[in-house]
């Protein structure tokens, strides 16, 4: 008999294309889930990183400015100012220490301000080799972004430079998440990734959320974003042993100014920021995408009232799962009393003449618990079974629920930017 086993976590980043599969057969399924977080070792981290997995953004980001990890910068320049200061003083004290940000562009302006702060320090050698547009020298920290089985590099991990030849072009590259070292030559530093023509290698100050994920460090220093979601969260929390920092900018809307007085309707606070934290990023099975594109033609009130179905029936499915559960614990405790009972007339009946005349006390005791044990098989027997298919039910209520937050995002978002009068109303009157 063969068995093919998934291991995975369908909350973190999906596929680069078409994907959603393994999130879509664990919700078919019974997985095994593992909950114990064993990478962090601070309590905030483990807490904070799940409560963003489980879809409570808004109290993790509570739970990081309650222990003063959130940092508000006035504009994006003073934040990457700012992580860029507090990943030095860690980076210069000996800990892996890597930023984190969504864009590639606010990657590069990340690696460059970093890469300027090596050079100001000395920690950076004189001899350099340029790759990708981008210098390089011994005590960079470089991530490869192109895979070679044979020099033993693979897209996503990162090293140091330990030493370059710029007549050669030849580097010394140590790993930081894997203790080896290899010579990677001009044939291999001439090479682009094939899926993003990204250079062989680059600088690894700051990466991509995409390329943290499988990385473990220290402390990481995330830029937060209202563009990001709940998984991109997810990963760029979930990164370090000690400490996660976030860094945000209030709510802007930069393009405005110069034609207009600022929006009436932005909100104070990381409000943006705790709304990207809960945003589900996730893919779509083409099987889960076909079944929404179904319920889309359906009226909403239809919608609502198969929702109601959908709900009503997962009661009652779940009632009589739970009594079929509850009856099988009752039949598995009278097995074991029925096993104690015939355990203790056989110890009698090898005993001495005092424990024989325990027997018919014994044997008693015995048919009564058979008799409990049949009578509790009999009710579980006579039980209802499950009816539905609960694991389609709740993907189907998963897609009705989708549907009707697609269609409701476009009114709150009207409401937002020109709210009804009967609102206006209503707050004047609490004025």
């Amino acid at each position: 008999m063969k068995r093919v086993v998934l291991v995975g976590d369908p909350q973190q980043l999906g596929e680069i294309e078409a994907g959603g599969l393994f999130g879509a057969l664990a919700d078919r399924s019974e997985p095994i889930y593992l909950d114990q977080v064993i990478r962090h070792r601070h309590e905030t981290d483990r807490e904070g990183a799940k409560r963003i997995r489980e879809g409570e953004g808004r109290e993790a980001l509570s739970l990081y400015r309650s222990e003063e990890r959130v940092i508000v910068a006035p504009n994006a320049e003073a934040r990457r100012e700012a992580m860029v200061r507090d990943w030095q003083e860690a980076f210069a004290g000996g800990e892996d220490a890597l930023m984190v940000a969504k864009r590639n562009a606010d990657v590069e302006k990340l690696n460059e301000l970093a890469r300027a702060t090596m050079q100001e320090q000395g920690r950076v050698g004189s001899e350099q080799i340029e790759v990708g547009g981008n210098a390089f020298a011994a005590g960079d920290q470089v991530i490869t972004r192109v895979n070679d089985r044979a020099l033993d590099v693979y897209n996503r991990e990162r090293w140091t430079v330990a030493e370059v030849n710029p007549a050669d072009r030849t580097v010394v590259l140590s790993g930081i998440d894997s203790p080896r070292q290899v010579e990677v030559g001009a044939d291999y530093l001439s090479r682009t990734n094939p899926y993003g023509d990204a250079p062989a290698m680059e600088h690894a100050y700051a990466v991509t959320t995409y390329c943290a994920q499988g990385t473990t460090v220290d402390r990481a220093y995330v830029m937060a974003d209202p563009s990001m979601d709940k998984q991109e969260f997810y990963v760029a929390a979930s990164r370090s042993r000690e400490e996660t920092y976030l860094y945000a900018t209030p709510e802007i809307q930069a393009q405005r100014d110069e034609y207009a007085p600022r929006s009436p309707y932005l909100r104070e606070g990381l409000e943006h920021i705790a709304e990207a934290t809960q945003r589900d990023g996730s893919q779509t099975a083409a099987h889960d995408e076909a079944q929404r594109f179904e319920l889309s033609e359906l009226s909403t009130p239809a919608l609502v009232e198969r929702r109601a179905d959908l709900v009503r029936c997962g009661q009652e499915e779940g009632g009589r799962v739970a009594r079929l559960r509850e009856a099988g614990e009752r039949v598995e405790q009278s097995r074991q009393n029925v096993a104690q009972a015939e355990a203790r007339i056989a110890a009698a009946e090898s005993g001495g003449r005092a424990a024989q005349k325990e027997l018919p006390d014994l044997r008693r005791s015995y048919e009564w618990v058979s008799e409990g044990l049949a009578n509790r098989e009999r009710e579980m027997a006579e039980l209802p079974r499950p009816q539905a298919d609960q694991a389609a039910m709740r993907s189907e209520l998963d897609a009705v629920e989708q549907v009707l937050a697609d269609r409701r995002a476009p009114q709150i978002a009207a409401a937002r930017i020109e709210p009804p009068a009967y609102i206006v109303r209503e707050l004047a009157l609490l004025c």
